[in-house]
């Protein structure tokens, strides 16, 4: 029987080592410049060691937005639970996932190392303000000269 990871992070981004919540951020702060995913996995990666980590959705929660511009020349910052900053575009997706789970499609945002944070509902709600539809009838947003759908498009 596998051992439990050490390490757990909880679908609202909340870290715990053995089964208590880590209080200090600036140590949250740490384990999370240390996390990676490999082979599906996520992992603390440290000089000596590799621990498994536990993550019950995305590591990360978008938990922030700040918005400039207008139409296609807007431009959307997101902010994590951690305080970390990615500018929506290219290099910083959104994308849609369906978790059937909880009958309902989720807003994530690549962040660094590739590794996702979930949009929390109230910034989706804000980015929803923000929608408008495009040619192809699709709603959404545009940031850093892209468009993303905020809004399933599979039949």
């Amino acid at each position: 029987m596998a051992r439990p990871a050490e390490f757990h992070i909880d679908r609202d981004g909340v870290w715990r080592y053995r089964g208590s919540v880590v209080q200090r951020e600036s140590m949250v702060r740490l384990f999370a410049s240390m996390l990676a995913c490999r082979d599906g996995r996520y992992v603390l990666v440290t000089p000596e060691q590799t621990l498994r980590v536990d993550v019950d959705d995305a590591p990360f929660v978008i938990v922030d937005m700040e918005s400039t511009g207008e139409g296609e020349a807007a431009q959307i910052v997101f902010v994590t639970n951690l305080g970390e900053r990615f500018a929506l575009g290219a290099g910083h997706p959104l994308y849609l996932c369906e978790d059937a789970a909880r009958g309902e499609v989720r807003a994530y945002q690549t962040t660094r190392d590739s590794l996702p944070a979930l949009v929390h509902r109230n910034v989706f709600y804000r980015l929803a303000e923000l929608a408008r539809t495009n040619a192809d009838g699709v709603a959404g947003i545009h940031s850093g000269g892209r468009f993303f759908a905020l809004e399933s498009t599979a039949s």
